[in-house]
């Protein structure tokens, strides 16, 4: 840990060494700009989901189907057009995004993919958190790997669900307007490192010392 406090540092002028490497208050000032970056973006990744609900569900939903149908024909475009989601006609897959309250209703009609508010019933429904979603988005998480840790939920016909699930690693984030495109990685990445630090968190490296013995 760094030899002085911050209030030491604003309390007394010290001659800083040329060299940043051999500046001791300086490498403790970007110490501890670290450790506030990282609680900050732990913080922001675990909470930003419930600030957001409440927002979003006042957006109107034509204005999220428009969006969402022009999103989906852009990211799936070359599948739509190989007819890889002529399984979906006629039936129709839940999107829920947990903990943000929000589902929508899509299916395929006329080769293309179109988003509705309600249905008769869903044929197979898939449920994630916003974080989890993203990550998959991003291409930070395999949806195999967040199915098998129950954090990715597939519900319903599992032949139905199993086919969208693979149709979900055709993903081209190529199709997405870059004004989009880079902000959805950089997020992706942003949420990776949270989790990252989330997980040192919960199990810390075992400190030095002699092993007990059982």
């Amino acid at each position: 840990m760094c030899g002085f406090t911050l209030l030491e540092v604003s309390r007394h002028k010290f001659d800083f060494p040329q060299d940043p490497e051999c500046n001791p208050v300086l490498e403790c000032v970007k110490t501890w700009e670290f450790i506030v970056f990282q609680q900050l973006q732990r913080r922001l990744v675990e909470q930003a989901p419930r600030f957001l609900r409440h927002p979003l569900k006042l957006v109107p939903f034509a204005l999220q189907q428009n969006l969402m149908e022009r999103l989906l024909a852009r990211v799936f475009k070359e599948a739509i057009e190989d007819g890889d989601f002529e399984f979906l006609a006629g039936k129709w897959l839940k999107v829920e995004v947990s903990d943000l309250e929000l589902c929508w209703f899509i299916s395929e009609q006329d080769g293309k993919l179109v988003v509705a508010r309600h249905c008769d019933r869903a044929d197979v429904c898939f449920s994630g958190t916003t974080n989890d979603l993203i990550l998959i988005a991003g291409r930070k998480e395999d949806p195999d790997s967040l199915f098998f840790q129950r954090k990715l939920k597939i519900e319903g016909d599992t032949e139905l669900g199993l086919e969208v699930k693979n149709l979900m690693d055709s993903l081209d984030l190529d199709g997405l307007p870059r004004l989009m495109r880079y902000p959805l990685m950089d997020l992706a990445t942003f949420i990776e490192g949270a989790r990252a630090l989330s997980a040192q968190e919960s199990h810390p490296a075992p400190t030095g010392g002699i092993p007990s013995q059982v």
